[in-house]
C-alpha cells in the first residue's frame, strides 16, 4: 500500500525525493581566475623580450604596452598585425573580466553561468596568443624559436593568462 491509501502495483517503485544541491563559494575555481586576470592585466606592464628591438631603448623594454602601442602606430597594418594588436589588449581586458568573475566565485551562487563566461573568455585569450605565436614573423620579425629564446616574463603572462583562466572556468563548471 501506498502512503495515500492506494494499492501500488507490483513492480512499480515509488521514485526517491529530489535531492537539492547547496550552493557553496568555489574558492579553487576564484583563486585560479583571480591569478589569471592578473597575469592577463600584468603582461602589459612587464618585458616581453629580454633582447631585441627596445629592449636596451630610452623608451625602456619590450612590454606588452610597446607592443601594442607600436602595432597601432602602423599607418596601414597587415591583417595579421591588426589580430595582435586585439589579442595584446584584448588579453589585458579579459584579465580584468578574469579577476571579477574570481572574484564572484567567492559567494554562495550557482558557478556554471559565470563560469561559462570565464571559460569563453579564457578561450578568446588562449586563442589570440596562439594567433601571435603562429604570426611571430610578421609580429616581431622573430621565428618562433627565436621569440622564446628572448622572451621575458610578459610574454610567459600572455601565454599562461588564457590557459590558467581555462582550469579555473572549468574548476567553476565542475562544481556548478
Amino acid at each position: 500500500m501506498s502512503q495515500l491509501g492506494r494499492a501500488v502495483p507490483p513492480g512499480l517503485v515509488p521514485a526517491p525525493a529530489p535531492t537539492v544541491r547547496a550552493v557553496r563559494a568555489d574558492p579553487i575555481a576564484a583563486v585560479l581566475l583571480l591569478v589569471a586576470g592578473t597575469m592577463g592585466i600584468w603582461q602589459l606592464l612587464l618585458p616581453w623580450l629580454t633582447v631585441g628591438p627596445g629592449s636596451g631603448a630610452p623608451g625602456g623594454p619590450t612590454t606588452g604596452w610597446r607592443v601594442y602601442r607600436a602595432l597601432r602606430a602602423l599607418p596601414a597594418p597587415a591583417p595579421e598585425l591588426s589580430w595582435a594588436t586585439l589579442s595584446v589588449l584584448g588579453c589585458a581586458v579579459g584579465g580584468g573580466a578574469l579577476i571579477v568573475l574570481g572574484l564572484a566565485m567567492m559567494s554562495p551562487i550557482n558557478h556554471r553561468p559565470l563560469g561559462a563566461a570565464a571559460l569563453l573568455i579564457s578561450l578568446l585569450s588562449a586563442a589570440g596568443a596562439l594567433w601571435v605565436v603562429v604570426h611571430a614573423r610578421t609580429v616581431f620579425d622573430l621565428g618562433v624559436f627565436g621569440l622564446f629564446g628572448q622572451a621575458g616574463v610578459g610574454w610567459y603572462l600572455f601565454l599562461g593568462s588564457g590557459l590558467l583562466g581555462l582550469a579555473g572556468s572549468w574548476k567553476a563548471l565542475s562544481t556548478g
